[in-house]
């Protein structure tokens, strides 16, 4: 995938202010709604946010870590690497598309969570709208952000951008069909 630099962080914002915008509803909700699971095996609209926060508290670190230390030149085109753009399209919500199994140590399941899940999350989702307006000056091809499940793969800013904005579309809206079943 190309694309210019500039319009992917638009666009990036903009599904991140999205996403905050129905966590901060989800603030209406009573904790019995909350923690309402359609079936012994799905998530919880809490538990879609804590999988989301236990991310978060990974990648903001590895992007912000990066920026830091790799001060780079911006460039107008951003190219997506092979394994960045993989890892992203399989978040990518779409329809039709399949439940994916998850790292156990961002499994949720079986919590009893508070509300103060979804204030972490819109915390961690101010950080990356600042992470992503930092990355205005920033090489999003430049790569070097670690992925959570080895060392041996490390993306590119761009994809692990993307990666984060488009993997918190996918359970905000996984959130958001528990809701409207409760």
């Amino acid at each position: 995938m190309k694309t210019n630099s500039n319009e992917l962080l638009h666009q990036l914002g903009l599904i991140t202010q999205s996403n905050m915008a129905t966590a901060t509803a989800f603030l209406d909700l009573g904790e019995v709604q909350l923690n309402y699971k359609a079936s012994p095996n799905s998530w919880s609209i809490l538990e879609c946010m804590e999988h989301l926060n236990r991310y978060s508290a990974f990648y903001l670190l590895e992007i912000e870590r990066h920026l830091v230390t790799s001060p780079t030149p911006t460039q107008h085109e951003f190219k997506s690497g092979v394994m960045g753009n993989y890892l992203v399209n399989m978040v990518i919500p779409k329809a039709g598309v399949k439940k994916m199994k998850t790292f156990a140590s961002m499994d949720p399941s079986g919590s009893y969570l508070s509300r103060d899940v979804i204030i972490a999350f819109l915390a961690s989702q101010d950080k990356l709208l600042e992470l992503i307006n930092r990355s205005r000056s920033a090489n999003l091809n430049k790569a070097g952000i670690a992925v959570t499940f080895t060392k041996l793969i490390k993306l590119k800013t761009g994809d692990a951008l993307r990666f984060m904005a488009y993997h918190n579309q996918r359970h905000i809206l996984q959130a958001q069909r528990v809701s409207f079943n409760t």
